[in-house]
Order: structure tokens, then C-alpha cells, then sequence
């Protein structure tokens, strides 16, 4: 065996992916103050949002600005394109390569093969036949079990792809309806993107999930009320209790 066919260490990887991940971190964060007013409407819009207190929630509102960023306008213009073109040399050197980077990302659904025999998981992409790539992502490796399908956005990092932090899982009729459209060449079954379709419909997911929380909790919080005041002495309507010595 050459010393081009030996893999490298768990470590060595790790040692890779750790600071492109930080430098993920600092381009977005750059990035989200280019994004205008308008893309954040256009993007909200296309999530369905229409409650401010929606955006309070951490994990939606990185899905806002993703969409604002990375989804093209009427004009097929992208924010993130006007990003690179005016604020990367803001950015240290390995921070503009990740920029870079990102802007060839991609959104699509992806069914986890397997574990990676170094770190990460082997992702297969649903929409794109042959398209098998590594993804490292240390808690998607935990939390990821073979044959789990989910859609998130990646790039090439180079050796491995990694993602934005943002994983959705797609409901069964939509992966069947965009695997579907995908196979036959068709466009996918989306009214704006497949990220702001899936995202969407994560959060409304989320938000029906809230309120069923929120109602079992009052209701039992009813129950309890209800409970308690059968279990009261009954009192002689206008007479007082006995005082206690």
C-alpha cells in the first residue's frame, strides 16, 4: 500500500473539519447583514411566516436567512452571490475559501447509506442518480441511523462535504413526489425551492406540535383544577367557615 492509498486518521480529519465548521459559522454570520430587506420578506413569505414570535425560535430563523441567502430572487440573483462580490475580502484568507465554497452548496434529499469508515456518514442523494457523497457532520454521526432520509443544504469541503447546521425531515409524500418528478426529468412539485418547501413544512410541523403540547398541558392543568375543587368541603351559600383556634 502507497502512502496515497492510506486513509487518514479519525483525528486528522476532525482537525480538518473543525475550523472549516468555525469558519461556516463566521461567513454566515457575515453574510446574514448583506441580506436586505426584501430577501428577508421574499424568504419569509415562502416559509409561510406570519408571526413575528416564529422568528424568536433559533432553529427558524436560520432557516429564514438561509433561504434569503441562498435561494435565487425573481432574478435569479442570489444575496450570497452580492456577498462574495462585495464583502469577501472582509474575511481572512481561510474564511474566504469556505465563502467560496458555500456558494456552490446545494440543497437536495439524501438517504444515509452507512456510516463513513473514517468519521461522517455516507450520504446517497435522492434527486441526482449516482450522486454518493461523505458528509462530515460529528452529530449527524451520532444521531443518524442507516436508512434515515433527510434534506439539508452541502458543499464541498474537500475531501468530505459538510452542511450548515440546518437538517429537516422530509414527510414520505413529499420525498415520494420530488424522487418522482426527479426520476421523469420533471420540475420538482415546489411552489418556490425545495429548501423553502421542506423547511416550511418543518416549521409548520413544529408549530401544530407546540400547540398540541400546549394543550394537553392545560388541559391537564384543567383536569387537576377541576379535581381538586370536588374534593372541597361544600359551603352553605353567605355562611363563613368555622374559624380555628
Amino acid at each position: 500500500m502507497t502512502e496515497e492509498t492510506i486513509l487518514p486518521t479519525r483525528k486528522a480529519i476532525l482537525a480538518r473539519y473543525r475550523p472549516i465548521r468555525t469558519s461556516i459559522q463566521t461567513v454566515l454570520a457575515a453574510a446574514v447583514k448583506h441580506c436586505r430587506k426584501p430577501d428577508l420578506d421574499r424568504a419569509a413569505k415562502h416559509l409561510d411566516l406570519t408571526d413575528r414570535e416564529q422568528l424568536e425560535d433559533e432553529e427558524t430563523s436560520a432557516m429564514l436567512f438561509d433561504v434569503a441567502l441562498f435561494e435565487p430572487n425573481q432574478r435569479g440573483r442570489r444575496a450570497f452571490d452580492g456577498f462574495l462580490d462585495k464583502r469577501i475580502d472582509a474575511l481572512d484568507a481561510a474564511s474566504q475559501d469556505v465563502a467560496r465554497r458555500l456558494g456552490t452548496a446545494f440543497f437536495s434529499i439524501f438517504h444515509v447509506a452507512g456510516r463513513h469508515e473514517i468519521a461522517g456518514v455516507w450520504l446517497e442523494d435522492m434527486l441526482t442518480p449516482k450522486r454518493r457523497l461523505w458528509l462530515l457532520d460529528e452529530s449527524l454521526e451520532i444521531s443518524a441511523s442507516e436508512g434515515l432520509v433527510i434534506a439539508m443544504r452541502v458543499f464541498d469541503a474537500d475531501p468530505f462535504h459538510a452542511g450548515f447546521g440546518i437538517v429537516v425531515q422530509p414527510d414520505a409524500e413529499a420525498v415520494a413526489f420530488c424522487t418522482s418528478a426527479a426520476a421523469r426529468g420533471e420540475p420538482l412539485p415546489v411552489r418556490h425551492s425545495l429548501a423553502a418547501a421542506l423547511y416550511g413544512d418543518d416549521i409548520a410541523r413544529s408549530a401544530v406540535s407546540d400547540a398540541i403540547e400546549s394543550g394537553l398541558a392545560q388541559g391537564m392543568l384543567d383536569a387537576m383544577m377541576t379535581e381538586l375543587l370536588t374534593q372541597l368541603p361544600a359551603q352553605t351559600p353567605g355562611k363563613r367557615p368555622p374559624r380555628r383556634s
